[in-house]
């Protein structure tokens, strides 16, 4: 994505994203971000950072 704050606005809008490195898809649940593999059902609370831009960059929806 472009911006962190297009990040974050697409995360409050219940969108989940997906990082094109890792494969690992991020969403808010209760306000902390998640994240879990793609091909696993449940979600952790993750410690992405987005103080990093490629840690926005790599995401997509």
């Amino acid at each position: 994505m472009e911006s962190k704050e297009a990040v974050l606005s697409a995360l409050k809008e219940g969108k989940k994203l997906t990082s094109n490195v890792t494969g690992l898809q991020y969403t808010l649940i209760g306000g902390q971000l998640h994240a879990r593999n793609s091909e696993k059902t449940d979600w952790h609370e993750s410690e992405l950072s987005f103080d990093n831009p490629p840690s926005w960059l790599n995401l997509r929806d």
